[in-house]
């Protein structure tokens, strides 16, 4: 009997280790910005510019019409409405997640593509 309740003590433990292992790993992000069900990355390099953020599905038609707004209407592939611009432009939209990589080589495009990622960051709820 009491190696069954030193057993129990010990699983019951090693869970709740588990756990606590488990949310500190999983708050280590490269996001720059994390507001409740909100997580938003950006990467902007000499040649790059990448941004990729998570939210509430519901804000989903909202990050599309700014998107649409800038970039016109989108194909569908499965579950992703995608924009692209050439070969240096891919925007892909799903419910709750987006993302945007662009190679740099035309600044009007850039231009574009910067202002697009911080208004999709407003309309899905990302604080500044």
């Amino acid at each position: 009997m009491k190696k069954w309740i030193l057993l129990i003590a010990l699983a019951s433990s090693f869970s709740a280790y588990a756990q606590q292992a488990k949310a500190i790993a999983s708050s280590k992000t490269n996001t720059t910005t994390t507001t409740s069900n909100v997580s938003v990355s950006v990467s902007d390099d000499d040649s790059n510019y990448a941004f990729a953020a998570s939210f509430d599905k519901q804000k989903t038609s909202s990050a599309k019409k700014e998107i649409v707004t800038i970039f016109g209407e989108p194909t569908t592939e499965g579950k992703y409405f995608v924009w692209r611009k050439g070969e240096n432009l891919e925007i892909k939209l799903r419910e709750g997640r987006v993302s945007i990589e662009f190679e740099k080589g035309d600044q009007k495009l850039y231009d574009k593509v910067k202002t697009l990622g911080d208004s999709v960051s407003e309309v899905i709820g990302s604080k500044k």
